[in-house]
């Protein structure tokens, strides 16, 4: 859980990060290689849920 200064971090570093992705992924890749990019993201972090594998918290 974040504190109320982390999620002020986050919501002020997550337009950066957007912009970042869109201009390394979004505009060179087809919608078609978005699709199966988000698919296999999707697949890896739902086994690392199953496997019960935490993140890092500090």
């Amino acid at each position: 859980m974040l504190t109320a200064a982390g999620r002020r971090l986050l919501d002020d570093a997550t337009p950066t990060f957007e912009n970042e992705l869109r201009t390394w992924l979004g505009d060179p890749l087809t919608a078609r290689s978005l699709d199966q990019l988000a698919s296999t993201v999707a697949r890896l972090r739902q086994t690392v849920e199953d496997a019960s594998v935490s993140m890092p918290t500090g």
